[in-house]
């Protein structure tokens, strides 16, 4: 009984299913290779949003069909078979902002859907892979990563260390930080790692992040 029932339930909630958008968008800040992630834009970087109508599970052909973009209520852009925009971020990492699409005069009604689009900050992260914060041996080796700025390439960015304040010798790759201390260090001695990311660039994009790693043979 059950296994027959399933098809016609399943049938009669897309007999009702009205019309919908679906409206998605992509940003290209830059992120390291592999992340698998929610690109996510900062401020003034360009974002893609695309959007699709769905009547009765299918897909309606919008080509003949005017479509209308609007950020935060503003008019953005719209025309005949606009499914596709490219605009700007605002101004405002660290807020969000409202994206709408609108396809009028649709047969079952005016359609619109409207989504939020966080404004990330650019960030730095320190990719130390110990165990809460604790090391055992020497050498250590952390790694920085840029996420969210605007550039193409890893060229692009100055990355600054910092070990307990004082700033280490010069590395061949300065992305990554090999720590050498000495098999004479209290067990419970911590080390304070700072990192600052900035976007050559653009001087107004960087990002800095602070961590403690414990000795703990």
């Amino acid at each position: 009984m059950l296994v027959g029932a399933l098809p016609r339930s399943f049938g009669q909630s897309a007999s009702v299913t009205g019309p919908r958008i679906l409206l998605t968008w992509k940003s290209n800040t830059y992120v390291p290779e592999g992340f698998s992630g929610k690109i996510m834009p900062t401020s003034n970087s360009p974002i893609t949003a695309s959007v699709e109508l769905i009547d009765g599970g299918k897909i309606i052909d919008l080509s003949r069909k005017n479509i209308y973009w609007y950020q935060d209520n503003n008019f953005l852009a719209g025309g005949i078979g606009m499914q596709r925009v490219t605009f700007r971020a605002p101004d405002l990492a660290g807020g969000t902002m409202d994206l709408r699409a609108e396809v009028p005069n649709y047969s079952k009604g005016n359609q619109l859907k409207t989504v939020q689009i966080p404004i990330s900050k650019p960030e730095a992260v320190i990719e130390a892979p110990f165990p809460y914060g604790n090391f055992s041996s020497s050498p250590i080796k952390l790694v920085g990563q840029p996420y969210f700025f605007n550039a193409d390439s890893v060229s692009q960015f100055n990355f600054a260390w910092s070990i307990n304040g004082q700033k280490p010798s010069g590395a061949e790759n300065p992305q990554t930080l090999n720590i050498k201390f000495s098999p004479t260090m209290p067990q419970g001695s911590t080390l304070s790692v700072s990192l600052s990311i900035q976007n050559t660039t653009n001087q107004y994009e960087s990002g800095v992040e602070n961590i403690n790693l414990i000795y703990a043979p």
